[in-house]
Formats: C-alpha cells, structure tokens, sequence
C-alpha cells in the first residue's frame, strides 16, 4: 500500500538508514521501512494524516525520531514518527 498521488519529497538519515519518509499530494506522509534482505525492497509502517492540502516537504530530524512536514495548506506540522502524531 502506497500513496494515492505524486510523491512530492522525501528524506532519510544517516542514523537510521533503513527509513524513509515520503510526502505526497494525497495530503499523508508515509513512514518506510526499508527491508534490504528480503524479497519486498520495504514496506509502509505508518499513514500520517492532518494536512489539509498536498504536502509539498518533508524534512527529518539527525536522529530519525522527528519528522518536519510543510504543506500547500500553509502550515508546518512536527510529527513524532514512534507515536505517529
């Protein structure tokens, strides 16, 4: 299961290479957990759902524990990525 629409941005960090963050037009971030070893390349662990327009950005904090989201509904979002809000 994937976006609905364009994919927009995405980021990763070096701390925690296996994860990828995407944005999209369909309003949501999706939370990637990349899986080398196996037969998929990786699967969405998570949705994020709260913007109201396309997400245009997203950026993640050194650690991987943070994500910054800016979007066509002008505003910025912090998401807590181990709680998913």
């Amino acid at each position: 299961q994937g976006h609905r629409n364009w994919v927009t941005s995405i980021a990763t960090t070096y701390e925690q290479s296996n994860l990828v963050v995407s944005a999209s037009r369909d309003k949501t971030l999706m939370v990637w957990e990349m899986t080398p070893e196996g037969e998929q390349v990786g699967y969405a662990r998570r949705c994020l759902t709260g913007h109201g327009q396309p997400v245009s950005s997203v950026v993640l904090s050194s650690d991987g524990q943070f994500a910054l989201s800016g979007s066509w509904d002008k505003t910025l979002r912090l998401w807590d990525l181990n709680q998913g809000a």
